[in-house]
Parts: structure tokens; sequence; C-alpha cells
């Protein structure tokens, strides 16, 4: 009769520990794809706001599409070489979101703003000031938002380039979720031999004169991969400052031709250190493109 109590008993707190285990496994992933969603709701969103003017004011001979506004995604170390420890890929963009920092502004919901999203290692960047050396510094992989209020714009005083987000993102980022690893960002683009998908695009390369293919332009689709691990992991591989040994390798990423291979080959790297982790992926058109092989 005790053995069997002894048994149910036992059997109960195995079943419990491994409830609350996979429950806040859960409860980790489902913070992780709530930012996924609100990432690809706000990148759907994205507009350049694109208009005709002449090629050569002083002497013209042509319209080009032209465009105050940018859409840029590619090697987050080549997009913010600034901020450290970043990872895989970033994207930045304007879209008529409404944020702002003024109450005065808040009837205006479809006021421009400027948004971009990225992966870095970093301590809480949450913590207040005031505990700074009483708790342990805590360092995780974070997906963080940048979203500069409509009001404060940069855009128009950053014509060409990335200034327009690079000085400003220290101020206007913040962090969506923990554990992200990384994203891996493609934008698929028609061509004349079909369609293309690139790690790599800027709505700025090219110039009044000289128009390339995706000058002022927003790709139609962007495939946006987000991996996240669990903070069971998170805890086990936690070494300070040094970031884990979880991302893919350098030489992963860099052909869209090989993204599948590439994913699995990081895929088996997570799991053969024992890390749990989620893929979160998704096609997202982008509902402002309007894409034209006119100039």
């Amino acid at each position: 009769m005790l053995l069997g109590v002894v048994l149910s008993y036992s059997i109960l707190a195995s079943t419990s520990s491994a409830w609350k285990s996979h429950k806040a496994r859960v409860g980790a992933f489902e913070g992780a794809r709530a930012a996924f969603e609100s990432l690809t709701t706000r990148l759907s969103q994205a507009t350049l706001n694109t208009y005709w003017d002449y090629d050569d004011p002083a002497d013209p001979q042509r319209y080009f599409r032209q465009s105050e506004l940018h859409f840029v995604s590619g090697h987050a170390t080549s997009l913010l070489p600034s901020v450290g420890n970043a990872t895989l890929d970033a994207v930045f963009f304007v879209a008529p979101l409404g944020f702002t920092d003024n109450a005065t502004f808040d009837p205006l919901n479809k006021m421009l703003t400027a948004c971009g999203f990225y992966v870095r290692f970093s301590d809480d960047p949450n913590r207040p000031d005031f505990l700074s050396g009483r708790i342990p510094s805590r360092y995780r992989f974070r997906l963080f938002q940048f979203l500069q209020p409509g009001e404060q714009l940069e855009i128009y005083n950053s014509p060409t380039g990335t200034a327009w987000f690079e000085d400003n993102v220290a101020s206007w980022s913040f962090s969506m979720a923990e554990n992200v690893l990384g994203l891996v960002i493609r934008a698929k683009y028609p061509t004349g031999s079909g369609d293309r998908m690139d790690y790599n695009y800027n709505s700025r390369n090219g110039s009044r004169t000289a128009s390339t293919p995706m000058f002022n332009q927003l790709p139609p689709v962007v495939a946006v991969t987000m991996v996240v691990m669990d903070e069971d992991s998170a805890r086990r591989l936690e070494s300070g400052s040094a970031p884990p040994d979880v991302l893919p390798a350098a030489n992963l990423f860099t052909n869209p031709a090989d993204y599948e291979d590439d994913l699995a080959t990081w895929e088996n790297k997570l799991a053969g250190k024992n890390v749990a982790y989620r893929v979160f992926s998704a096609e997202i058109p982008i509902r402002g493109a309007k894409w034209s092989s006119d100039p």
C-alpha cells in the first residue's frame, strides 16, 4: 500500500514538473511569436510614397521614380556598425504607424514613423540604473525594435545613406523579445528572368540619372525567418558577456539559393548542443509595393 502511494506521488510529481517545464517553454515561445507577428504586421505597412520627377531639373530629358523615404535590409553588422554584437540580418523602413511621443499628435494615427528590427546580444536594457551593480548582469540575445516618433522623423534630413536610423537607433530602440538568436531576411522581387531573392535590398541604390531596378521601389514580398531558443537553454549556455556559440557559421545565409540547406545546418548545430528552439517563418506581402520595370 505504502509503495503504491509513493509510486503515485512520484508519478504525479514527475508529471507536474514536466507540465510546468512545458508550460514555461510554451510561454517563452508565445512571447516570441507575438513579437514576430508585430514585426510582420509593421513590415507589411512599409511605404516609399514614390512620385515622378525630372531626371535633371536644369536639363530635363525624362521622368524618374523618386522618393525621400527608404527601405533597406541586409547584414546587421553592415547596417549598424556602431551596435555591438548584432547578429544576422536587420531591416529598416518608414510606415504610417502613427507612433508619437507627444499626446498632441495622437489623432494623427497614420503619421509616418521610422521603424526597424534587429537582434543583438546584450545586457538587460530594461534594468533600472539604480540596480546596476546590485543584481547580476543578464546577457541574452534580444529582438529590438527601432521606432522613432513621427514628429521627430529624421529621414528628410538624410536624403542619402543610412544616417537616418544609424544615428538614432540607440535613442529609439527597445527590446521586444528575449532569446531571439537572429533574423534572416530575404527580399523577393521580379526581374526579366523571373523572381529573385536577395539578402541585401536598398531602395536608394541608384540615382536620378542612373536608375537600378530596385531604385525607389519596395520589394513586393519579404521573407523573414526568426530563430528563438528557450530560457532554460539560455541559462545553461550563459557565460557572462560572451555570446554562446549558437549562431550559424559566417559562410551561411550568404547565397539565397542555399537558404534551406543553411537553415538545416543551423538547426543541426542547435540540436547538437541540446538547445530547445523554434523557427518562425513568413513571406510578407508589402502592401505599398507597386513594382514596375520602368525606372
